[in-house]
């Protein structure tokens, strides 16, 4: 859990603002996009737990897919699941300043004055370095790292969820900590959303609405299997992935609906206006588009709207204001958590490829004091930087480098939608990675023999591997429908990686390839 259960309700929300009068069954788009997301992922893997129980193998996904469904679609959809997470690796180190300084810092009086895109890209890139170095020392390092960043802000999660349902509880405490933190009121902050045009860009559809939100939703959950692709660095693999991987999704998908529900439902109690059309908006969804929409915060006064931030107004009306610093450290930390995953996932991919020697085989070079991929490590930490642009909006329209005309309208539609970018090359990835469950008790019988789970026979784990590819092909479906532009750019970067497999399989001779996805690599 890192960035997604902070900030997505508010984001998503903002992104496709809906009237409450037409939500179904009272329920808010975005809490039912983390519920069917949620479902989607525990389908997933579930599918994945069984895979990888069988075949645990560093690059876990890749390897699964080039020796069960086939070795060019293996190479294309893990080029995706590489460029999703390095992506993905940089958007996160971009979000932890934006974090310090426009969401946690206002809390504690820590001011943003002077921070621009550029001061956000260049401080982003710094900690990627960092971390860059840092899993480039292996597993075991990166593993005391998130120990060391996880159990801080897990701990002071009790005092979170605490503040978020007395928010519920108790509204007063929440409009009186707004009037303190920006002098606002929940009424005028409704007010002047509608003022700014919210009641007229709305998108008038529930399941609309969800559609744009499962981006979101989709992005919260992307680092639900990353354990899979250190897979041959655990012991004892096949037995302990499989419990921790779908234990982990139950309580992720719970905290992720528990507290984007408390975010919704206490700020939806406060400063409804309806208007002589019907619509029903409170502060909830004009704090979303003011947030980020095409609406205006500036006059508010308020931070950007995080359910940290909710937090931290319940917080100060109960007279709490002098703990927000650990509201600071609590969110700060928990948007770093996302980091060490994706460093591991993203390195794994490129040694699992070049040590089938469809990339370079230095990238499957292991240093031998720190058993890590270290040459894949510091290329994916510069594949990093293009999430550094896309978080901070650098080169996006309006951006201090968006040098304008039809190159600047390029990098915009390149870089704007980041976060819709990632969510479809994972789950293109992860669409053959369940249908390469499909394939396993049929193309690879003597490693379904020895697996571990086999719940129903092969046509049982057939079975499975069906309903977690449907559920997937659902999931992209959402995507492309709400994001027409990442399903072209998605087309051009699959065609780069096809072009890069063809590459290497003929147009190099040294290798024999046929030999090599015959056989299964080493643990």
């Amino acid at each position: 859990m890192g960035l997604g259960w902070q900030k997505r309700v508010f984001q998503f929300t903002g992104k496709a603002p809906l009237p409450e009068n037409f939500w179904v069954a009272g329920i808010p788009p975005m809490v039912m996009a983390f519920i069917i997301g949620g479902i989607i992922i525990l389908l997933s893997v579930l599918a994945f737990s069984i895979l990888i129980a069988a075949m645990p193998r560093s690059g876990g996904g890749y390897v699964a897919i080039s020796r069960l469904v086939s070795p060019g679609w293996a190479f294309v959809g893990s080029w995706f699941e590489f460029l999703s997470i390095a992506w993905s690796f940089g958007i996160i180190t971009v979000a932890v300043f934006e974090g310090i300084w426009y969401i946690f810092g206002p809390i504690v009086g820590i001011s943003a004055v002077g921070v621009s895109d550029v001061v956000l890209f260049g401080a982003g890139v710094a900690l990627l370095i960092l971390f860059t170095a840092i899993g480039s020392l292996g597993v075991r390092m990166a593993g005391y790292l998130l120990q060391a960043m996880f159990w801080i802000p897990a701990i002071l999660t009790v005092y979170v969820l605490y503040l978020l349902g007395s928010s519920v509880a108790n509204p007063a405490a929440l409009v009186a900590g707004m009037a303190t933190m920006g002098g606002a009121t929940p009424q005028g902050v409704v007010a002047e959303a509608l003022k700014q045009g919210m009641d007229t860009v709305s998108v008038g559809n529930y399941w609309s609405a969800v559609s744009v939100a499962m981006g979101g939703a989709y992005f919260a959950y992307i680092g639900y299997a990353a354990s899979t692709f250190v897979a041959g660095e655990v012991k004892e693999a096949n037995k302990s992935l499989p419990k921790v991987l779908i234990l982990s999704s139950v309580v992720i998908m719970a905290m992720y609906v528990i507290v984007s529900s408390f975010g919704a439902y206490a700020t939806a109690a406060v400063g409804r206006i309806t208007l002589p059309n019907g619509h029903t908006w409170s502060l909830f969804e004009a704090y979303a588009w003011l947030s980020y929409g095409a609406g205006n915060l500036a006059p508010t006064g308020l931070p950007r709207a995080w359910t940290t931030t909710i937090a931290a107004f319940t917080g100060i009306g109960m007279g709490l204001s002098s703990l927000n610093w650990l509201l600071f450290i609590f969110g700060v930390l928990w948007v770093m958590n996302d980091i060490p995953p994706f460093i591991l996932t993203a390195s794994r991919i490129l040694f699992a490829m070049a040590f089938d020697r469809v990339l370079p085989a230095s990238l499957a070079s292991v240093n031998e004091r720190f058993h890590s991929p270290v040459n894949a490590t510091i290329v994916t930490g510069i594949f990093g930087v293009l999430g550094c642009f896309s978080e901070s909006g650098i080169v996006s329209l309006g951006g201090s480098w968006n040098p304008g005309g039809s190159l600047g309208a390029g990098l915009d539609w390149i870089f704007s939608a980041g976060v819709q970018n990632t969510d479809l090359f994972d789950a293109v990835f992860f669409t053959l990675f369940a249908l390469a469950l499909v394939m396993l008790p049929y193309r690879r019988p003597q490693i379904y023999e020895k697996a571990p789970i086999k719940i129903g026979g092969k046509t049982g784990i057939a079975a499975i591997g069906v309903v977690g590819v449907l559920a997937n092909l659902y999931l992209d479906y959402m995507i492309i429908s709400s994001e027409y532009e990442t399903l072209a750019l998605t087309v051009v970067l699959g065609v780069i990686g096809a072009i890069v497999y063809v590459y290497y399989k003929y147009g190099t001779k040294d290798v024999d390839y046929t030999t090599i996805f015959t056989e299964i690599p080493p643990e």
